[in-house]
């Protein structure tokens, strides 16, 4: 059997060749391995024993003379060429242009003196020294001819602005930039607002956050009576539970509107609540959002929120759905110059606008241009070119073609102006030299 089978292969040599053609394809089109790990390189270099020494200091300069690295080590072990040494308990400063840019420390290294590469290992700390900017994490690698040094594993940078923490870190030298990778957790000072996605840049000189992935913000206040108490994961959860806005559903009123572009536009199907944030502890939360992108301005602690943007606020009890938000957390304001729609889920009164900004101190929400106002209680409408809303005392002003209609009972209002409540269902309707006013619940 075996004899034929042999025959019959030695009788097809065509389909051979075509084998072997596509096996050598394939390993053309294979992915080369990785190059060696540091601890690889240096095993293939046959360390000699004989070349150890005890705190050394190592100085490293480039082809054009300037300044690379100084490093000190409680001890050095060379390869049989002395191109690579094996590092213990190294710590030093990398230079760029001859200017120090980072402070390095860390367990164990290995140093390419040929290559002009460091790599660290084990308990690994840079200092950004020109920002002051402390990272941790578990790998470091530096190659003189980038301007990138990176950090890996159970990454954290902390400085006096922020606190972050991701998978890994890559400083950027020339630009003075941090890009976090992977399961990103930004904590912010000022403004106090924690983000959640996986990838930020840390524009460090510009004082900007930027984040191009989808996005959970949590904005907190911190709580004196709970900085005492245990500040494990359960505290913290607890404190954000108790104080998560529940936005209601509020779909189905815009659905029946006339309005309905500026309710597409604003992705109305979309209202569950944002996610709870991670890691908040002594703190209580006081408003969420969530958006596809965000950039915070550290500065005038302005931060965008774009695309499917939606805040929940928690006083006053709103939702705010929109593509671009503004939000100053400084100045109270949140500003929108394209379609926004605002609900509040205890009045369960919706709003919307092509544009609008609002004061969140005071409670006042100004929309302009489509205004479309809709109450869930008595299916009333009321649509205008301008309004402007005061929740505290739940009255409004609208002005231009303002249009009244309410289902039970049924009535309709016109006129250039209105003013009164929704809820109590009172108004007057001006216009010119006519004021009617509508009482139609009279209690």
């Amino acid at each position: 059997m075996s004899g034929s089978r042999l025959n019959r292969s030695v009788r097809r040599p065509g389909f051979v060749g075509l084998v072997l053609l596509l096996l050598t394809w394939l390993a053309a089109c294979t992915p080369t391995t990785q190059e060696p790990t540091p601890r690889e390189s240096i095993a293939s270099q046959d360390v000699d024993p004989s070349l150890t020494f005890e705190n050394v200091t190592l100085e490293q300069v480039g082809e054009d003379g300037a300044l690379l690295w100084v490093v000190y080590a409680e001890r050095v072990t060379y390869s049989g060429d002395r191109q690579v040494a094996q590092l213990e308990n190294p710590s030093g400063r990398l230079y760029r242009e001859g200017e120090p840019v980072y402070d390095i420390e860390a367990r164990s290294g290995i140093l390419e003196q040929e290559n002009q590469r460091i790599f660290l290992e084990d308990e690994v700390v840079v200092i950004e020294t020109r920002n002051q900017v402390v990272v941790r994490g578990e790998k470091m690698n530096w190659d003189t001819q980038g301007d990138r040094l990176e950090i890996q594993d159970n990454v954290t940078a902390t400085h006096d602005t922020a606190h972050l923490q991701g998978e890994q870190m890559i400083f950027l030298s020339d630009t003075e930039h941090l890009q976090v990778i992977g399961e990103v957790l930004a904590n912010l000072a000022e403004p106090s607002l924690q983000l959640g996605t996986e990838e930020l840049l840390w524009q460090i000189p510009e004082k900007l956050v930027i984040g191009e992935f989808p996005v959970q913000v949590a904005r907190y206040e911190w709580t004196p009576e709970l900085t005492g108490t245990d500040s494990g994961t359960d505290s913290g959860t607890d404190s954000e539970s108790s104080n998560n806005p529940e936005p209601t559903g509020e779909s189905d009123n815009s659905d029946n509107s006339d309005n309905s572009d500026n309710s597409d536009n604003a992705d109305a199907s979309q209202d569950s609540p944002p996610p709870e944030p991670r890691d908040l502890q002594a703190v209580m939360v006081t408003d969420r959002a969530t958006a596809e992108s965000i950039e915070v301005n550290l500065e005038t602690q302005v931060a965008r929120l774009q695309e499917n943007a939606r805040l929940a606020l928690l006083d006053p009890a709103v939702d705010v759905v929109s593509h671009r938000l503004d939000w100053d957390l400084q100045a109270e304001r949140l500003t929108s110059d394209v379609p926004l729609r605002v609900t509040h889920r205890e009045k369960q009164v919706v709003l919307s606008g092509n544009r609008g900004w609002m004061n969140l101190l005071e409670q006042v929400f100004y929309l302009q241009d489509g205004i479309e106002v809709l109450g869930e209680e008595n299916q009333a409408q009321l649509t205008a070119n301008e309004l402007t809303w005061f929740m505290p005392s739940e009255s409004f002003e609208a002005r231009g073609n303002v249009v009244y209609r309410q289902v039970d009972p049924s009535l309709q209002l016109s006129g250039p102006r209105a003013d009164g409540q929704l809820e109590e269902q009172t108004f007057v309707v001006t216009g010119g030299d006519v004021v009617t006013e509508v009482q139609v619940n009279p209690q």
